[in-house]
């Protein structure tokens, strides 16, 4: 999920705060000012190449913050933020290895070191406001030091013999922790002069994630996380390591280095006993220094979907889905007040959803259908009352339930009862029962997620439906889904990496006579008048030609208005 979440109430409630981070790319590390309590400053960094935003409002508002980067040193790997007398200082490394400091004072960003350094971690000592020290690493492992701030450098040699995956400097900066793929912690007392192996307790595995107490000097205090455990915690400087089940999971949805990422220590540990476990699944919070851990969903209740009554004029009726836990809600008064749908839940499980759709039947009723992991389903009474039919897993394809993202039913389904569904991992479903039988496309690649999919409103003669991922592909079938084919590839242009170019498909009311298709991309907007067999880029200066669109609706009276 390409979103900067807020919280103020302790991880009880979330607000996605998006304001003008107006890019296509997903974040690579958020930072936050030491002072924030007083400059309220927030730094986030980017895996495509825009470089670092800024916020000096809480999140409210987003600038960019890349003043002095070329463009081929704007993808941040890792960044770090230190107090300094006068505000603060940050240090970041690019994709290629370089590294780049700018303070508050500073207008532009200056390179430190080039990218034959091929830094890849970063640690800034707790007191560099008064030490000016920091230790980068590179991607052999080898060690540097610097106490003046990266102007001049110190070779620490390679004292792992291998990568290092993170390091932290504790408060006093003479005590220095690596965690390494292979052999634990390694420490140091004397500054990084020299260092020994510490890991009793510690798993035979990759440790990947080191935090350091900010009362280190009176508590003593490590944490650390491997590549499957998590968290454990040392208050004897790493000489002896407790496991205490944080409760996180490997999802296997990602590399096992990216599942539990980033630990961090509160500020204020000394009081709060706070830490912070970020993991691919979630937010998982300590309140008393590890001993037990309780999961913070970070989207909880978000809405993830909104479909209007195609009486909406007259009956003022509305469905949304939500994520985690809330279901789909209905409102008969324009979302003034809303209910739960009766969607059936009998154990009392956690449901996500994602999308639905209304569609009119000939007769003037009305058919409400949407889906979960668990079950595709459709309602002839606005959501009182569901018919749902279970979804299997795919193991030959994939061994985690389908994960639907998008779905889109013929217009005709109170007749053909067909619907196309898009997924996370399972590209392309398409049912002809309403759920009762399900078939995998033939054609559309199961790599990335599905992010859009649209069928022709005349799908009862021309059989054509489109289906776009997340990696800017556009597909589209002629024949009720028998396959699939590419269409674009050559035209349709998206900004971003593999796996961040969503993309939006939209199909005129009136496709049957004028054969309008609007593909909404990261690069801006596409359309095709001859039914999406060529394409052509939209240059109206209102939109912006290289404008990040995620989504793109029809009026219902698109012919006369």
């Amino acid at each position: 999920y390409d979103e900067i979440l807020r919280t103020t109430d302790g991880g009880l409630n979330w607000t996605n705060i998006p304001n003008g981070l107006d890019h296509p790319y997903e974040f690579s590390v958020l930072r936050v000012s030491p002072k924030f309590s007083t400059d309220q400053t927030i730094f986030a960094g980017f895996k495509g190449k825009i470089g670092i935003y800024r916020s000096t409002n809480r999140g409210d508002l987003w600038e960019p913050y890349s003043t002095g980067l070329a463009p081929s040193n704007k993808i941040v790997k890792k960044m770090e933020v230190a107090e300094t007398s006068t505000g603060y200082v940050l240090f970041f490394a690019d994709a290629n290895g370089a590294l780049f400091r700018r303070s508050n004072a500073d207008a532009n960003w200056i390179q430190v070191l080039d990218k034959t350094n091929k830094v890849t971690v970063i640690a800034i000592s707790p007191n560099y406001a008064t030490d000016k020290t920091l230790l980068i690493a590179s991607s052999a492992g080898s060690l540097r030091k610097s106490t003046n701030g990266g102007i001049d450098w110190t070779n620490l040699g390679t004292p792992t013999g291998t990568v290092i995956y993170d390091m932290a400097i504790a408060p006093g900066s003479s005590e220095i922790f690596l965690a390494t793929p292979n052999f634990g912690i390694f420490y140091s007392n004397d500054g990084g002069s020299s260092f020994i192996n510490k890991g009793v307790n510690l798993p035979h595995e990759a440790i990947n994630n080191i935090a350091v107490s900010p009362n280190y000097l009176i508590d003593r205090t490590v944490f650390c996380t491997s590549l499957t455990h998590s968290v454990y915690k040392s208050t004897d400087r790493g000489d002896n390591w407790t496991l205490f089940n944080s409760g996180a999971k490997i999802t296997g949805q990602t590399s096992l280095l990216n599942e539990l990422t980033d630990l961090q220590i509160s500020r204020t540990y000394a009081t709060d006993k706070t830490v912070f476990l970020p993991v691919f699944d979630g937010l998982f919070m300590s309140r008393n220094g590890g001993a037990t851990w309780l999961q913070r969903q970070t989207r909880k209740g978000i809405l993830t979907g909104l479909a209007l009554s195609s009486s909406f004029n007259n009956d003022h009726k509305m469905i949304a889905t939500t994520y985690v836990g809330k279901g789909i809600a209905i409102s008969s008064n324009s979302g003034t007040t809303w209910s739960t749908s009766g969607w059936p839940n009998p154990s009392g499980r956690k449901m996500n959803f994602f999308d639905s759709q209304i569609v009119k039947n000939p007769d003037g009723s009305q058919t409400v259908i949407s889906a979960t992991s668990g079950g595709i389903g459709n309602s002839t009474d606005f959501g009182a009352s569901w018919d749902v039919k279970h979804v299997p897993r795919f193991l030959a394809i994939d061994p985690d339930v389908v994960t639907f993202t998008v779905l889109s039913a013929s217009p005709n389904f109170a007749n053909d009862k067909e619907i196309y569904l898009g997924s996370r991992f399972h590209g392309v479903i398409q049912t002809k029962d309403a759920g009762k039988t399900l078939r995998l496309q033939k054609g559309v690649p199961l790599t990335h997620p599905i992010t859009s999919v649209a069928v022709s409103p005349n799908y009862a003669n021309d059989r054509t439906a489109f289906a776009a991922t997340r990696n800017g592909e556009v597909w589209r079938t002629q024949n009720g889904g028998d396959n699939f084919l590419r269409v674009g590839a050559s035209s349709i242009i998206s900004q971003g990496w593999p796996g961040q170019k969503y993309t939006w498909i939209a199909i005129s009311p009136q496709f049957s006579t004028d054969k309008l298709v609007i593909v909404g991309t990261a690069s801006g907007i596409y359309r095709s008048t001859d039914g999406g067999t060529t394409w052509t880029k939209e240059t109206n200066a209102t939109v912006g030609s290289n404008a990040v669109v995620q989504q793109v609706e029809f009026s219902p009276n698109f012919a006369t208005d």
